[in-house]
C-alpha cells in the first residue's frame, strides 16, 4: 500500500475518485430508492457494480484508487494532519470507501437472498398446506433479510454522504488539476446531483470566488489531448452562459484566430503559468 499522495501529484487518478463515488453513490440511492418503493434490490446491479477479483466493477476500483491515494500502515505514535496538505481528509475520504465496500458486498449477499431464496421459499411454502405447516419456523427469514437490506443501505448511504465533506476538503489541495475540471464541466448535472447541497462548497474549494475558471482548466485539458475544436465549444458554451472569466476569454480569442484545420499547436499547463507562454495565448494579446 502507498504513502499518501499530493492530490497535484496525482491528477488523473484524483478525477477518478471522484467521477467513480459519484457513480457509486447515485447507483445505490437509486437501488435505495427501488428498495422503498418496491421492497426489492437488483442483484444484478449491484454484482456488476462491485464486480470480483478478476473482472472489477466501478466500486472495487474506486475503493483501489482510495486506497493507492490514502492508505498507509499507521504505527504507534503516528500523527496525521499536522501538515495543511489534505492527508487527514483523504484518509478519512479511504476510510468511507472502504466501509461502504464491504457493506455493500453484504448488500449484495442479502440482495441474492430476497431475488433467489425469499421467492423460492414462497413457493415451497404455497404449494401446499402441509408444506405451509412445515415451513412455519422459516417463514421469517424473508422479512429479516429485507430489514437487513435496509440497514445495510442506510449504512452505506450514510457512510458516503459523510465522507463528502472530506472529499470537498482534500480537493482544495487540487485546484489546478485540468482533467477533474473537464470533467466537472461536461458531466456538471451528474456531480451535482450527487453532491447536492454540497455542490457549491465543492465549486467553491476547487476555484475560490471564480467558478468561472474551472471552463478555462477544462477547455485546458482538452487541448492537452489535442482537441480544439472541443476546447473552443466549451468556452463559446460558458461565454454564452456568462460563466468564463478572463483567462476563458483570451484562450477563446486565441483558439478563434488560429486556423481552422488545427493546425496551432495546444498549450499545455495550466493557464496562469506554462499556457500563457504558448504562441496560441501570445495570439490573443
Amino acid at each position: 500500500m502507498s504513502w499518501f499522495q499530493d492530490p497535484a501529484d496525482a491528477a488523473p487518478l484524483v478525477r477518478d475518485l471522484v467521477r467513480d463515488y459519484c457513480t457509486v453513490y447515485l447507483a445505490l440511492l437509486e437501488q435505495s430508492n427501488r428498495l422503498s418503493r418496491d421492497r426489492s434490490l437488483s442483484y444484478n446491479v449491484l454484482h456488476a457494480l462491485m464486480g470480483e477479483a478478476m473482472r472489477k466493477g466501478v466500486f472495487w476500483r474506486l475503493k483501489d484508487t482510495a486506497h493507492h491515494l490514502f492508505r498507509r500502515t499507521l504505527q504507534p505514535g503516528d500523527r496525521i494532519g499536522d501538515a495543511d496538505n489534505g492527508e487527514i481528509e483523504g484518509a478519512f475520504v479511504d476510510w468511507c470507501v472502504g466501509f461502504s465496500f464491504h457493506e455493500c458486498a453484504k448488500l449484495r449477499e442479502d440482495a441474492f437472498q430476497i431475488q433467489h431464496y425469499a421467492c423460492r421459499l414462497l413457493q415451497l411454502r404455497r404449494s401446499g398446506s402441509l408444506a405451509w405447516e412445515m415451513s412455519s419456523t422459516l417463514a421469517s427469514m424473508t422479512d429479516q433479510t429485507a430489514e437487513s437490506c435496509r440497514r445495510e443501505m442506510n449504512r452505506i448511504l450514510h457512510v458516503l454522504r459523510s465522507g463528502m465533506p472530506f472529499m470537498i476538503r482534500y480537493l482544495a489541495q487540487a485546484p489546478e488539476n485540468c482533467c477533474l475540471a473537464r470533467w466537472l464541466a461536461t458531466d456538471a448535472e451528474r456531480v451535482k446531483k450527487a453532491f447536492g447541497h454540497l455542490y457549491p462548497g465543492l465549486v467553491r474549494a476547487l476555484y475560490g470566488d471564480n467558478p468561472e475558471h474551472m471552463f478555462t482548466m477544462a477547455a485546458s485539458d482538452l487541448l492537452d489531448c489535442g482537441r480544439i475544436q472541443a476546447a473552443r465549444d466549451i468556452l463559446k458554451e460558458a461565454r454564452d452562459d456568462g460563466r468564463i472569466d478572463a483567462d476563458g476569454i483570451a484562450l477563446l480569442f486565441a483558439l478563434e484566430r488560429s486556423p481552422a484545420d488545427g493546425s496551432v499547436c495546444p498549450f499545455t499547463g495550466r493557464p496562469g503559468t506554462l499556457g500563457k507562454k504558448h504562441p496560441a495565448w501570445q495570439n490573443a494579446t
